[in-house]
């Protein structure tokens, strides 16, 4: 049976530029429930070098069965635009060193995508189009850079690639990892 979603346990931003923050997506419908917090990244006006995201992600004792997986969700009041991300990851067990463990990139090109442009024209990982504003857009990589072990932490960052943003607002991403 899948499983997850697991959410991060840990979230730090890396660097001190503020171009990383804790934010909350507040939407333009009606509903008593328009705000979520997430991460949040700078429009890309303010972006001045890749940033990034320190993620703990604690894996169970038994895996749920399926294909263990990074689910990124992205919100964002535009309507233009976009955002380039690349996960680097690797499982640490009890024991070891998280901060000398290597990372493995999977890439800023995602296995899959739902919502938005869909297109990977530009080498970015979302991209907003018209009507997209305040919508979900949805991106997942399958984790085989390392071998994701019960018990085990996924430490990953989460980079947002400069180069290859230019949304013009700022977005909230919602991480977590899911067996599917």
């Amino acid at each position: 049976m899948a499983g997850g979603p697991f959410l991060p346990s840990s979230v730090f931003p890396v660097g001190t530029s503020g171009e990383v923050f804790p934010n909350v997506h507040s939407g333009a419908g009606a509903n008593a429930a328009v705000e979520e917090e997430g991460l949040g990244v700078a429009n890309a006006t303010d972006l001045t070098a890749d940033r990034g995201w320190s993620l703990r992600f604690q894996m169970p004792t038994t895996l749920p069965t399926g294909t263990a997986t990074f689910r990124l969700l992205a919100l964002a009041a535009i309507q233009a635009g976009d955002l380039s991300v690349d996960p680097a990851w690797v499982s640490v067990a009890a024991d070891e060193d998280p901060s000398a463990a290597t990372l493995t990139a999977e890439g800023p090109d995602p296995d899959s995508r739902v919502g938005g442009d869909g297109s990977n024209v530009d080498n970015s990982t979302f991209g907003w189009a018209a009507l997209d504003d305040d919508k979900y857009i949805e991106a997942r990589w399958t984790l085989n850079a390392d071998t994701v072990l019960a018990g085990e932490v996924i430490v990953m960052h989460l980079k947002i690639v400069d180069a290859d943003t230019d949304v013009a607002a700022v977005t909230t991403l919602f991480p977590s990892v899911i067996f599917v």
